[in-house]
């Protein structure tokens, strides 16, 4: 998404006024920004314990989901 915008406010009713576009930053350039300033790996040390709930989960779900495939290797 680009914006059009005028260099100053007193230049608009003026026939050349001259326009600058100013576009959204990039996703990356975001995320980078994201990753730079905010303190998202503080918060995720504040809910560790949360954090592991989940994790353990996942790697439950996943042994139970490669359980037939494993077992069909070892003894196919």
């Amino acid at each position: 998404m680009t914006t059009i915008a005028a260099t100053f406010s007193r230049e608009i009713r003026r026939p050349r006024a001259t326009q600058r576009m100013f576009s959204r930053p990039s996703y990356r350039e975001r995320f980078c920004y994201f990753i730079e300033i905010s303190d998202w790996d503080e918060t995720i040390l504040a809910r560790v314990t949360w954090v592991d709930r989940i994790c353990f989960g996942v790697l439950i779900s996943a042994v139970l989901c490669f359980t037939p495939v494993l077992i069909n290797v070892f003894l196919g």
